[in-house]
């Protein structure tokens, strides 16, 4: 009896002391917690100055003001002013002169043999395109006196009013009227082209024939298309190679025109309105203003992408280098872009009418882009580089 009390006793004893042993450790655990509330509450109550110094840790780590960065960024700055001022420089040039610096370009004398709807692949490597012709066959007061329609081409309209000009639409009727001789109008209204001889007079007073592209008599749009179709089944491959070698040229046309001081109007605009087509020209909104620059800029961002990533070595942070990256190629473009507006500001305040003709549109709305988009990359790094200094600091405790 006496030994089963002791036994008791001795249990209950047992059972105290673990009692005792889970509540010291219970204890402990509360006091961890605890210690773990108050850093949590100490993060979020500092969280202001732990992100300011976790931003002024970023903006040191991805800063180029550095040895590796500072002639990136110079370098960048100069090649796109540079490439600004080749284009202002273009944009002062004649389509001729641009043609003649063209590697394999060879002089164009107009000979055509005057068939209908018909040019020979020897024509149409010889020949200008047809839908250069500004001359005409008859003089205005016949178009009248006959009931024709009068083509109205001439030299100041012909890239707004000649179908061949326009850079989307080229790519179908100017190869047409390149193969087949022929010029077709903003209203889908075609004439053949032939050589014709013009009375010319030299510096000396010499008179002397010029044999020159002449618009002639109408022909059908229509008919364009179903010759060179019909062209096509009969010749087979022939047919094809001519036609490859007419959009060539047509292709050829267009890129050498894209810089040239008139330009090219934006695509399909003339259709619609041949005025605002050269209005939209006239203040610096053509093909030449958008696509030139604009590719120019472009690749010259991609280069220095690539050339900056080729130099980063092993131990620097991919993304941090990837903000370094972006903030050289987006700087560079803001400085290039404001140094061109405010000098186009400049010389359209002094009385340059062409002023905003050579203004790099291309280029500034690719620096637009370029801001956006850079922007986007740094603040995706930037949140990142946040997260995990907050993260840190939430595990960064020590129990006591």
């Amino acid at each position: 009896m006496e030994q089963s009390k002791k036994d008791n006793i001795e249990s209950i004893l047992l059972d105290l002391d673990g009692i005792l042993q889970r509540n010291a450790q219970i204890d402990s655990d509360i006091d961890v917690l605890n210690k773990r509330v108050d850093h949590r509450i100490y993060i979020c109550e500092h969280t202001r100055d732990i992100l300011d110094a976790a931003t002024k840790e970023f903006n040191g780590l991805t800063s180029i003001l550095n040895k590796k960065d500072i002639p990136f960024f110079i370098f960048s700055i100069l090649l796109q002013c540079s490439i600004k001022y080749v284009i202002k420089k273009l944009r002062e040039m004649s389509d001729k002169k641009i043609a003649d610096k063209i590697p394999g370009h060879n002089p164009e004398h107009s000979a055509r043999h005057g068939n209908k709807y018909y040019a020979s692949r020897e024509e149409i490597i010889t020949n200008p395109v047809p839908f250069d012709a500004i001359l005409k066959e008859h003089e205005n007061r016949w178009y009248k006196d006959n009931n024709e329609i009068r083509p109205g081409f001439n030299g100041f309209n012909h890239r707004t009013k000649a179908l061949g000009h326009d850079p989307l639409l080229g790519l179908i009727f100017g190869t047409a009227n390149i193969m087949t001789a022929t010029i077709t109008r903003n209203d889908f209204v075609s004439w053949h082209v032939n050589t014709l001889a013009h009375s010319r007079t030299a510096k000396n007073g010499i008179e002397y024939f010029a044999y020159l592209d002449t618009i002639c008599e109408r022909a059908s749009t229509i008919e364009i298309f179903s010759q060179i179709i019909n062209r096509l089944k009969e010749e087979g491959k022939e047919g094809w190679m001519t036609l490859g070698c007419a959009l060539l040229k047509e292709i050829v046309h267009l890129f050498t025109d894209i810089p040239s001081q008139k330009s090219l109007p934006i695509p399909v605009v003339p259709v619609f309105s041949e005025k605002m087509a050269r209005t939209l020209s006239f203040y610096g909104l053509n093909t030449g203003t958008i696509v030139q620059g604009g590719f120019a800029t472009m690749l010259i961002n991609w280069l220095i992408g690539f050339l900056h990533k080729l130099c980063m070595n092993a131990k620097e942070d991919g993304q941090l280098y990837q903000v370094r990256t972006q903030k050289i190629i987006m700087y560079s473009n803001i400085f290039a872009t404001v140094s061109d507006l405010g000098y186009t500001m400049l010389k359209a305040y002094l009385g340059d009418k062409n002023a905003m003709a050579k203004f790099d549109l291309g280029g500034y709305i690719v620096t637009l882009y370029q801001i956006s988009h850079s922007s986007s990359v740094i603040s995706a790094v930037e949140r990142e580089f946040y997260t995990k200094k907050i993260i840190d600091e939430l595990n960064n405790y020590v129990v006591l």
